[in-house]
């Protein structure tokens, strides 16, 4: 029987999650329509969410400067959610605009996360040793 992961694993494996989504939002329309207007908010929001039960800021895998950099992230996404609630298709989100101007922002974010790379997904580690 497989142990279950420790808590530090767990975080190690939602920062490299953070990535990926991170890297759809960064690629504007195109990463919206390579994922679907669904996944383009619900996968974010797996992850980035003051309403999760865990409080994601507080992983120990992300830096302040990450956390910072997400937050921007999150509040344009929260603003995009709420303007585009009637929108159903890719089509009319890219029309809004709106993966336009998270692009940027996910970028930076993107970024700063990547400059410090990714985690191991099977052992602890203090710092990312993917690059």
């Amino acid at each position: 029987m497989d142990e279950a992961p420790s808590e530090r694993l767990v975080d190690q494996r939602v920062r490299n999650r953070a990535i990926e989504v991170l890297e759809v939002l960064a690629d504007g329309d195109a990463g919206l329509y390579a994922v679907g207007v669904n996944e383009y908010f619900n996968h974010f929001f797996d992850y980035v969410d003051d309403d999760l039960p865990h409080d994601w800021r507080g992983l120990s895998t992300y830096t302040q400067e990450e956390v910072t950099r997400i937050e921007l992230v999150l509040d344009e996404m929260l603003a995009a959610l709420k303007a585009t609630a009637n929108l159903t298709t890719e089509r009319e989100v890219a029309a809004s605009g709106w993966p336009k101007r998270i692009a940027p922002i996910a970028r930076e974010a993107l970024g700063v996360m990547t400059q410090r790379g990714r985690f191991d997904e099977e052992r602890e580690e203090v710092e990312p040793s993917h690059r």
